[in-house]
């Protein structure tokens, strides 16, 4: 591992050398020589070993013309920026491009001394200083991205213009450099062409290609590439996809019509042809893969044309897939209420029971046939009776037989147990058969729940995905433009709706709040963090964004337990829901202390699951009474909710049993009243539910009933909400909760818990 570090950085380091030496000679019509030390302090920046760096950029200084003066200055700008780098470093501050600017400045002051004491004009020497500047800052960009993102990822504006400037100046120090008429710049040029002509879409690749020929021209102002090296790269790139060997020989017939019919080049001498030659081995000796493998990695488009593809066929299956569990659960859904028998009516259970009773009273008794032949008619009559009062009543007594039966009747002890013992098994029959029947109903609902559920995420994935190139580059330029290294952006629609927005920055770019405002403004619509987690990759973030809603809310809440009871049975929650719902709950158990708080902890935990599942309301209040309704008696709870929907400004007050609720607008009051029981009274429901439109600047306030009950009456309650003038929903409610202790002269006669939330 170490071996293949220190190769690494060897291979690295020597690459730095040689284009150090490069640049060193590269010149602008022979003249202006702005190239020499941008690279050197855009590494530096880059947090590139200066150490390493310095007497790498000083013997390259020197060995591009053995000048004494290119050496000094070289050694000055080096011995500048590691007296600056060694400040830096140790104060633990970044040096920020606009410093790195002005340091530039400072380390090229011995340099522009010796350029002025050597003769050379002033003029010549502000505007290669100048243009050395602008260098600089375009090369900190290229590397900062380079160094962090690597040559695989997609082109952006930004980063293009910055390659295409470091490819000229390339280009233009390669023309500076032959030997024996070898034109090494033509050589570079040809290798970039073919590249691109196999690898880079034609756009990128004929950029590439042009920046290349203009650095010829701008060493000494001749054109005599520009035409062959975009020539090669056209009729090149007509044989895109196809055997390599075509684009080699269309290469060397277009180099010599190049040279034999245009008469572009000074020679048709051999040395003419030899970099073509070079070329076209050195291309066809590559293997084929690594060009499927470089290509894959810079198409872009297609590459999120298949990743489209790819995630649209799958949503498309998982669409079909979760309709088909839908219809499975709604299946089960009718199978389970087809099961619901009810139990028998009370005409049935009495001619059952009269059956019973004579089976167990008459059929030993010695005077049976004078009883129920002869006396049949009144025999019948009176055991009905003695069933109807056992039913009305819940039992019978000796008092309630008829003389005429007694008279006669030698088991009356014996038929009163057991009309009394039948009755109680009736009893047993009913609540047995009703919480059955409570089960399968709610079994039944919760299956047509996670039918309705399935269904909603089978039609959500059905929608198509849509990646916008577009947005994807102009999101990643405007960000480099701010200072913000971002790796890959990815940009997807729905309905033509921008749905999200994932981006990959630097760790320490993350918490900016400059990258919403970015974004927001490239996509043209609020955007707000919808999460952010850590990449894979060591030392990078990935956020995603999502448009904003409408409307946003903050929450005050206020609670105090009753002043006899260690544990307060009331019990709230704050959620926010999936589409940009916000769910409000506030719950009040039967009482206080201890079973009134597992009470209402239970009913307010079974509605935040539910909601978050995505059930229905009416689902959710149905199974959540039958649940409270199963397990005993006294276990009801009173229910007060508001589902806000923050796109819309739509709030939806659901209240079971529960106090009035409130909207406080800025100077009126409108009161939602509740007309429904609590939960787990009776087993079937019908929750008082209210909608209406809210506006910016409306608070929701909801309390439970020892608020409300410490007012003399509904109209003061309400009175009182409405003149408290504050903005703030936290200071609303505390306010509300000492006015409550105040009426009550400062003791807590029940829990007392309130929730107000602002929307804005």
């Amino acid at each position: 591992m170490k071996k293949q570090k220190f190769l690494y950085s060897f291979c690295k380091y020597t690459l730095f050398f040689g284009v150090f030496y490069l640049l060193a000679r590269a010149q602008i019509d022979n003249i202006l020589n702005p190239f020499s030390f941008g690279m050197f302090f855009a590494l530096v920046w880059c947090n590139q070993n200066i150490l390493i760096l310095s007497p790498l950029y000083i013997g390259a200084s020197y060995l591009s013309y053995f000048s004494l003066f290119d050496l000094y200055g070289a050694i000055a700008t080096c011995l500048v920026m590691i007296l600056i780098y060694g400040i830096h470093l140790k104060l633990n501050k970044r040096i920020m491009p606009r410093l790195m600017i002005l340091y530039v400045i400072l380390s090229q002051g011995v340099s522009v001394f010796l350029d002025l004491y050597m003769g050379n004009s002033p003029v010549v020497v502000f505007v290669e200083l100048v243009f050395g500047l602008l260098y600089t800052f375009i090369l900190m960009k290229l590397f900062e991205s380079i160094l962090s993102v690597g040559f695989v990822k997609k082109f952006t504006l930004t980063k293009a213009i910055c390659f295409g400037v470091f490819l000229l100046s390339i280009s233009c120090a390669l023309r500076s450099v032959e030997v024996y008429d070898f034109d090494f710049a033509k050589l570079f040029i040809l290798l970039c062409t073919m590249f691109s002509s196999i690898v880079l879409p034609l756009t990128e690749g004929g950029f590439v290609v042009t920046m290349l020929s203009l650095g010829t021209l701008l060493y000494d102002n001749n054109t005599y590439l520009v035409a062959p090296m975009l020539m090669i790269f056209l009729i090149a790139s007509c044989f895109r996809g196809k055997h390599r060997i075509f684009a080699i020989l269309s290469m060397l017939v277009v180099e010599c019509m190049n040279v034999y019919y245009f008469n572009f080049y000074y020679s048709t001498s051999l040395v003419v042809f030899l970099p073509c030659l070079i070329c076209a081995v050195m291309t066809l000796a590559l293997p084929k893969k690594y060009y499927a493998k470089l290509s894959e990695q810079y198409n872009s488009s297609f590459a999120n044309r298949s990743l489209e593809s790819v995630i649209n066929r799958t949503q498309n299956a998982i669409h079909n897939r979760l309709l088909k569990l839908s219809q499975v659960f709604s299946e089960m859904d009718k199978v389970f209420r087809s099961m619901i028998k009810g139990r028998a009516s009370e005409e049935e259970l009495k001619a059952l029971m009269l059956t019973e009773l004579k089976g167990k009273t008459c059929v030993d008794c010695p005077e049976k046939n004078r009883c129920h032949k002869l006396y049949y008619d009144e025999t019948e009559k009176t055991l009905k009776m003695l069933i109807d009062k056992a039913f009305s009543n819940g039992r019978v007594t000796l008092i309630d037989l008829p003389t005429t039966l007694t008279g006669r009747c030698f088991k009356v002890n014996q038929l009163v147990y057991c009309v009394n013992e039948l009755i109680a098994q009736y009893k047993s029959y009913a609540t047995l058969v009703g919480n059955i029947d409570a089960s399968k109903v709610l079994i039944s609902e919760q299956l047509y729940g996670v039918s309705d559920v399935l269904k909603k995420l089978s039609e959500e994935t059905k929608k198509t995905v849509d990646f916008d190139d577009g947005l994807e580059k102009s999101i990643s330029d405007e960000l480099l433009y701010n200072d913000i290294v971002c790796s890959d952006v990815i940009v997807y629609h729905k309905n033509e709706n921008i749905v999200s927005c994932t981006l990959e920055v630097k760790k320490e770019d993350s918490l900016k709040a400059k990258i919403t405002q970015i974004v927001s403004k490239v996509c043209k619509t609020k955007m707000i963090v919808d999460s952010e987690n850590t990449s894979p990759h060591a030392g990078w973030q990935i956020l995603t964004l999502k448009n904003a809603p409408k409307f946003d809310v903050i929450f005050g809440t206020s609670a105090c337990t009753k002043s006899s009871s260690s544990k307060s049975g009331d019990t709230y929650s704050l959620i926010r829901l999936e589409e940009g719902k916000i769910l409000m709950a506030l719950c009040d158990g039967m009482g206080s202390g201890e079973k009134a708080q597992a009470t209402s902890t239970t009913a307010i935990s079974l509605v935040e699951n539910f909601y978050k599942a995505g059930f229905q309301s009416d689902i959710i209040l149905s199974c959540v009474n039958k649940f409270l309704s199963l397990g005993g008696q006294d276990t009801f709870s009173c229910l007060d909710m508001s589902i806000i929907d923050l796109n819309s400004g739509c709030v939806d007050f659901v209240k079971l049993g529960a106090t009035m609720g409130f909207i406080k607008h800025n100077d009126t009051i409108s009161a939602i009243e509740c007309e429904s029981l609590p939960l787990g009274i009776v087993s079937s429901l019908t929750p008082t539910i209210k909608s209406t439109m809210i506006r910016s600047g409306d608070m929701i306030v909801l309390a439970t009933d020892g608020v409300a009950d410490s007012f003399a009456s509904d109209e003061i309650y309400t009175d009182y909400i409405n003149n408290i003038h504050t903005l703030n929903p936290q200071e609303l409610a505390d306010k509300l909760m000492d006015k409550a202790l105040e009426n009550n002269h400062g003791v807590a006669l029940d829990d007392m818990t309130i929730l107000v939330a602002k929307i804005f």
